[in-house]
């Protein structure tokens, strides 16, 4: 009796141990998913930036909410400031932390951008963009990871 008794216990510890590798399994792979959306959209936006060399990039800062854009510059014809302005706007709401915004609801409803349910963005996710005088540019993007714990991904390119 006492020899099944430890067999059970044996058993359960390593149950235990199986279900505690598969949950930080699957935290693992939420990070790295996370981790690969934000390099996607960092490379989009310096993808943008390089195709509007004469866009004035250099002021987006974390926490900032996206612009109001005067025009769909996918339908129209832009300038390179509101082509830049248009950039980052649906940049910053295709992030995530700025869905409920109006200016980004206007961008869903409009179909620049897909609806929030196909395409939420990261949590709490926003971006910086920063571009110095010599043409380097240094694009960050922030979420909320594991346990809410922030979470940033700074890519350094030239322009």
């Amino acid at each position: 009796m006492v020899e099944l008794l430890v067999a059970v216990l044996i058993m359960g510890v390593g149950v235990l141990g199986v279900a505690s590798l598969q949950l930080v399994s699957l935290q693992n792979s939420r990070n790295a998913l996370l981790r690969s959306d934000a390099l996607q959209m960092v490379y989009g936006i310096v993808d943008r930036i390089r195709i509007n060399p004469a866009g004035d990039y250099t002021s987006v800062y974390f926490d900032d909410a996206p612009e109001s854009i005067a025009q769909n510059c996918f339908a129209n014809s832009c300038s390179a400031a509101q082509m830049a302005a248009f950039d980052v706007s649906v940049w910053k709401c295709s992030l995530g932390r700025h869905n409920t915004l109006s200016v980004c609801e206007d961008l869903r409803t409009g179909m620049i951008l897909p609806s929030a349910a196909v395409q939420p963005g990261l949590p709490e996710g926003d971006g910086s963009i920063a571009v110095d005088d010599q043409g380097r540019v240094s694009v960050s993007v922030r979420w909320a990871g594991h346990n809410g714990a922030l979470e940033t991904l700074t890519i350094e390119t030239q322009r």
